[in-house]
């Protein structure tokens, strides 16, 4: 039963009925919105700052979040989706939202399908990683744009170069920097910064995508013996400097970073987080009155 069945637009279906190939599977990905989010069992921690994260994207292009992605109704449909497909664990919801046109509206904001689909994890939290990653910035590509434009326009083709430019230097993730050549963020990631009892991490300006999970670690540090500094001037030589980077996103959750260049980090503060995250993630109701920053 399990993974069997799908959401789509607001009904829940047998996956066979979605009879298509691989190929008409990519097509249909080159036209739509990718989102994923997290779920713990059948419970979805933290929806309603994904759903605020949402609705800031869809505005970025002067598109109105459409009424069934509103709570109650897109709580209610998630979780008939979880139970259909008996998932009591971990999963991903991975949800592709395709813009229909012409739109019945007049201010040319599209009608929308969507499809989501299950995928089963083996924990009903995120697991911090067993092994440091490697990490460097990246040559060729600069985060130029406003972060949530970029995200509803951007090709999946630079995606996908960006991370081949980190696999050709043997490197886990990679770091963009800004047109001032400021860190920014890693191809999935915000990137954190400790050096001694502080943490910095990139500004908006920056133009790095406010992640869900990177408002909730942000909201975490202080009860950890740190401060947390919001920094649009920080550079590559602060990588240099650091005593721990870790980096967080909302598919990932805390990911402990263990080098950049010959330099190695300490794994101290991301493990407290770490510990705070699962807890928080077993307790959080999906109407979570949401984060600040």
């Amino acid at each position: 039963m399990k993974n069997r069945y799908i959401l789509y637009n607001q009904s829940i279906v047998p996956r066979e009925s979605a009879n298509l190939s691989p190929e008409e599977w990519f097509e249909i990905s080159r036209h739509c919105i990718h989102q994923s989010l997290f779920a713990s069992g059948n419970r979805i921690p933290f929806l309603n700052p994904w759903l605020e994260i949402m609705r800031l994207r869809f505005n970025s292009v002067g598109w109105h979040l459409p009424d069934e992605f509103h709570l109650p109704e897109f709580k209610l449909q998630l979780e008939k989706l979880l139970n259909r497909n008996r998932l009591f664990k971990g999963s991903r919801i991975h949800l592709l939202i395709i813009p229909v046109f012409p739109s019945t509206e007049l201010d040319f904001s599209p009608d929308f399908r969507c499809m989501g689909f299950t995928e089963e994890l083996e924990s009903a939290s995120f697991p911090l990683n067993t092994k440091g990653l490697l990490i460097g910035i990246s040559e060729k590509y600069h985060n130029t744009a406003d972060p949530f434009i970029s995200s509803m326009v951007r090709s999946p083709l630079r995606d996908l170069l960006i991370r081949q430019e980190a696999l050709s230097k043997g490197w886990d993730d990679i770091i963009l920097t800004d047109q001032k050549g400021c860190l920014s963020e890693t191809s999935e990631s915000n990137i954190f910064i400790r050096s001694k009892d502080q943490i910095f991490t990139s500004a908006a300006n920056n133009n790095c995508f406010p992640r869900m999970i990177t408002g909730i670690v942000r909201e975490l540090i202080p009860k950890y013996g740190c401060t947390i500094t919001v920094n649009d001037q920080l550079k590559p030589q602060d990588l240099t400097n650091a005593d721990e980077v870790f980096l967080s996103d909302d598919l990932n959750g805390i990911r402990w970073v263990l080098g950049y260049g010959k330099k190695r980090y300490f794994r101290k503060i991301v493990n407290n987080i770490h510990v705070g995250l699962t807890s928080l993630i077993g307790t959080t109701d999906q109407f979570q009155a949401g984060f600040s920053g």
